[in-house]
């Protein structure tokens, strides 16, 4: 399996998938498409999540996602989450925002709060 990469840009993210289990998506999120634009990381990850990882960690780092794009991003959290429940492997989010966002403070909180594995909200500066 190789890993995924894809070149951040005005409104996507950049967004790094290794096959070691470590994830990082990063930037801002506002495609003119969302579902096109995540479609391929989801299928990156079920076919990831198929080859039964001992460890998974997602690192969102985000100025900004709208609306649709943090339905897409609650959908990676539930496919993590899933594999989670159904394996014995050590699954972990990390959501970090600037100094002083409150709005993606926040929206990590909400977030964290609609799944059940472990979800750590850091600020960095």
């Amino acid at each position: 399996m190789n890993s995924l990469f894809v070149e951040g840009k005005q409104n996507t993210p950049t967004v790094t998938f290794s096959e070691c289990g470590v994830l990082s998506i990063s930037g801002r999120s506002i495609p003119e498409h969302p579902i096109k634009f995540y479609k391929p990381l989801e299928d990156w990850l079920n076919n990831f999540l198929a080859t039964s990882p001992i460890k998974v960690y997602l690192k969102v780092q985000l100025d900004y996602l709208n609306t649709h794009s943090t339905e897409c991003m609650l959908s990676i959290f539930k496919l993590l989450e899933a594999y989670s429940k159904s394996s014995k492997a050590d699954v972990s989010i990390l959501w970090n925002f600037e100094d002083d966002d409150e709005d993606m403070q926040s929206l990590g909180n909400d977030l964290k709060t609609l799944i059940s594995i472990p979800f750590k909200i850091e600020e960095v500066g």
